[in-house]
């Protein structure tokens, strides 16, 4: 008796599962009505589910991979579509906040799917119902650096010069068609199966129209600049690179630069005097790399590099050519880096504008 392929009989199980799913419904609303006291109607509404929504676009959705208040990514079977696995960010309608749909949300559907880089995730396909808006995403399966250092600690310098170089090269091709992320952090930069970065999050981009300095506090406190800190217009550019800081003080040391639980003031502090214990880390940060790190944390942002000086920096020549590929398995402790939404807040209480 012949015996059935076992692939083809996992495709088609999916495909019947798909099938299956695009029937899938959820409750809306619940009425109760009587014209007397001996008669009673009721009236039961329904709508398809986001499962169900997707798969009629031919993606079988399955586990989650990451949460947020009013979003959240799922990873996804892709059938009729030229990718196997993708990501799925759902952004529920009903719960984001009116600014964040009339001025970012916008932003993000308009810019991030003309973005074609291969240290970028891309955005293959958005639609939306009442209820939510969707985005099919490429699939990083390594996850993101937060988890990677959580597990392994601080990375050799050739690993985190590797990562900076694949992060710099992304956001120079930003800048140079005048777009700025505004949320660089460990939680946006995933890992493709050969470990290389994958930026992805584009929720607080920007396309600069003109030279105007910004005045829209937002991003994660833990990452921003002490412009933005302060409540003072700032450059994009300039605080990107902070940002970039900031990853590459992590990636070398396993640690957090600057203590976010003593507040605005007390990081401002620790930002203006940059007093770190580079001689107590487990592994030793070279001078180069302090310098650069250094550099790119320069309090007044008219002294840091832009990103042509972060990539012609000596250091990163030096730290460019591919390390070993890395399975990090045992979890270890790193400090105070920690993971505490995919959503981040505004840095600010101050009213923000247009830019």
């Amino acid at each position: 008796m012949p015996v059935d392929d076992p692939i083809p009989a996992r495709k088609r199980s999916l495909q019947a599962e798909l099938e299956l799913m695009k029937g899938e419904v959820e409750q809306v609303e619940h009425r109760r009505s009587s014209s007397s006291s001996s008669s009673k109607t009721e009236t039961v509404s329904y709508r398809p589910t986001y499962r169900a929504v997707l798969a009629r676009k031919g993606y079988l959705v399955r586990q989650t991979l990451g949460t947020g208040s009013y979003s959240k990514v799922k990873f996804a079977r892709s059938f009729d579509h030229d990718r196997e696995k993708v990501a799925v960010k759902i952004v529920d309608k009903g719960k984001a906040p009116k600014d964040f749909q009339q001025r970012f949300l916008p932003r993000e559907v308009a810019i991030w799917p003309r973005l074609k880089h291969p240290h970028i995730i891309q955005n293959l396909e958005i639609f939306e119902d009442n209820r939510r808006l969707y985005m099919i995403l490429e699939y990083a399966e390594n996850g993101d650096v937060l988890r990677y250092i959580q597990r392994s600690g601080a990375v050799s310098e050739n690993r985190a010069g590797y990562w900076t170089r694949q992060i710099g090269d992304a956001v120079r091709y930003l800048h140079e068609i005048n777009i700025t992320h505004r949320d660089l952090k460990l939680e946006n930069l995933l890992l493709d199966p050969e470990n290389n970065i994958k930026i992805c999050d584009f929720g607080f981009v920007k396309e600069e129209t003109s030279q105007e300095l910004s005045r829209t506090y937002c991003g994660s406190k833990s990452y921003a600049a002490p412009e933005i800190l302060k409540g003072q217009p700032y450059d994009t550019r300039k605080a990107d690179i902070w940002a970039i800081g900031v990853i590459l003080y992590i990636l070398v040391t396993g640690k957090m630069p600057f203590d976010e639980s003593k507040g605005n003031r007390g990081v401002l502090e620790e930002q203006r005097n940059l007093n770190f214990p580079w001689q107590k880390f487990k592994k030793p940060v070279s001078e180069e790399c302090q310098s650069l790190i250094l550099w790119m944390f320069r309090y007044d942002y008219n002294d840091r590099p832009d990103i042509y000086g972060l990539l012609h920096h000596s250091w990163l020549a030096e730290n460019c050519s591919a390390p070993p590929l890395e399975c990090p398995k045992r979890e270890v402790s790193t400090g105070h880096v920690t993971r505490k939404s995919s959503r981040p807040t505004p840095v600010s209480t101050q009213t923000t504008d247009s830019q």
